[in-house]
């Protein structure tokens, strides 16, 4: 076998751990000559066979596997699988091979670069790197999905492909987000899964940092399209921080990420589910106020048929981000939807009822029509809708478990109120469900990698 090639310059400096490698060469270190590498064990325990990797990919495996790399995120595509490393190189894993957006990959396609054979966890502090683990990114991989470490050397190809191994994007299939929280990867769900759009996700990141406002109202002024390629001085706008981090954020993935990494899904979950909730319940409380002085709360749209329309609204838009925001954020949303639920059943009177100002109407309405419950819920069977209970249908029992109390209570109301009998029967089979806790029924959870991985699993907000 040639003697080991010297490390290419501009890549990352090899970790001192000499504990990984092992030498198939009984040559020592001699007037600078260096020992001939036969095989290499990564941190997962697997042991790989070099000896039929040419000499330049050798030197590229070798630099790889023991060098400091950072994996800051990670999300499927609609080819395959997207790696974010820290030195701004992209890998991606598909069935049409690996491939790396370093000018070593690009230089020499096909053949596999050191970040192909990676290493990772890297923590920066105070712009100091604390090398925490070294393995290459197929080698974490394998470590997680395979159930058992081979005992024998496992052959690596140059395109950094272990050949008896099952191809990883075939392993990683309804696997990579349980694969990203074992190894402290920051996972995004992506389009191509359901979520949202690089743009939708920014304005999502924005808007969780402000106190009130949802995404779909945030700055609806920022529109952009992140086919369109822009160098970090292109997203620059002048005399509007916003606009030019909102730019940043969809066009350039160090700060996506970041952003992602300060504010993870979950936390953008529970935020959003949260201000529905503050939002049905501030224009609950003005409507209250409108009815018992007359008065209309400055800036607020209080008349019952707006007032209905806007909560209608924001138990679609929990209902759509239920599914959009999957797995994250069901507590939240079933909270918010049981909250405003418990609110409606508790208001089957005439609005006016009790008012301090001596008002019989509005404008012309009758009683009826300034019943909040009679308009959500005693329509069910002209509408065929019900409300909030639809949204609740998306979620499983495990989610309504802890609401359990709370659902039965407002199935007893329901059932003295005399609610539409579609209502009622769809109210009872929540209630079993939140009472059996049933993880079974429901929004479909996501898949679990292998117990036979060698990470610890941490849940996800």
């Amino acid at each position: 076998m040639p003697q080991r090639p010297t490390q290419p310059e501009g890549t990352p400096h090899p970790d001192d751990d000499s504990a990984l490698m092992e030498t198939g060469s009984d040559e020592s270190e001699v007037g600078g000559e260096l020992p001939e590498f036969s095989t290499l064990q990564g941190k997962s325990g697997i042991t790989y066979d070099l000896t039929k990797l040419d000499p330049e990919s050798e030197a590229r495996a070798l630099v790889g596997l023991t060098s400091r790399f950072d994996v800051i995120g990670c999300r499927r595509t609609k080819t395959g699988f997207d790696f974010q490393f820290s030195e701004r190189p992209q890998v991606h894993i598909g069935s049409g091979g690996y491939t790396c957006t370093c000018s070593t990959f690009m230089g020499l396609p096909g053949i596999a670069c050191p970040h192909v054979f990676v290493s990772s966890s890297t923590i920066y502090r105070n712009r100091q790197s604390l090398l925490t683990s070294e393995k290459w990114l197929v080698d974490q991989l394998h470590g997680c999905l395979i159930p058992q470490i081979p005992d024998y050397d496992v052959p690596l190809s140059s395109d950094g492909h272990p050949l008896v191994f099952t191809r990883i994007e075939r392993l990683l299939d309804d696997k990579l987000e349980t694969v990203a929280e074992q190894l402290s990867w920051q996972y995004v769900r992506s389009e191509v899964e359901g979520g949202m759009s690089r743009p939708q996700k920014v304005r999502d990141l924005m808007s969780a940092f402000d106190t009130a406002v949802l995404p779909e109202d945030f700055r609806l002024d920022l529109i952009d399209d992140d086919g369109q390629s822009r160098t970090p001085e292109q997203c620059v706008v002048q005399g509007d921080f916003e606009a030019t981090m909102f730019r940043l954020a969809v066009h350039d993935d160090m700060v996506y990420f970041s952003l992602c990494k300060a504010m993870p899904p979950g936390a953008c979950a529970a935020i959003y589910f949260d201000k529905v909730q503050e939002k049905s319940r501030k224009l609950l409380a003005d409507f209250d106020r409108y009815c018992q002085t007359g008065q209309r709360p400055e800036g607020s749209n209080a008349d019952v048929n707006s007032v209905i329309g806007e909560l209608q609204h924001n138990v679609n838009r929990i209902q759509a981000n239920i599914a959009t925001r999957a797995p994250h954020g069901f507590e939240g949303a079933a909270k918010a939807l049981v909250t405003l639920l418990e609110d409606i059943c508790n208001r089957n009177k005439d609005a006016l009822d009790g008012n301090h100002w001596g008002g019989v109407t509005f404008g012309g309405e009758d009683e009826d029509q300034r019943n909040l419950y009679h308009q959500l819920i005693g329509k069910t069977e002209e509408t065929g809708e019900c409300f909030i209970l639809d949204a609740l249908e998306q979620l499983a029992g495990s989610d309504l478990h802890q609401f359990k109390e709370r659902l039965r209570a407002i199935l007893q109301k329901n059932e003295v109120n005399r609610a539409p009998k579609a209502y009622i029967l769809k109210l009872n089979a929540l209630v079993r469900r939140a009472e059996s806790n049933s993880a079974g029924s429901g929004q479909k959870r996501p898949a679990t990698a292998s117990s036979g991985g060698h990470g610890q699993s941490k849940r996800t907000r």
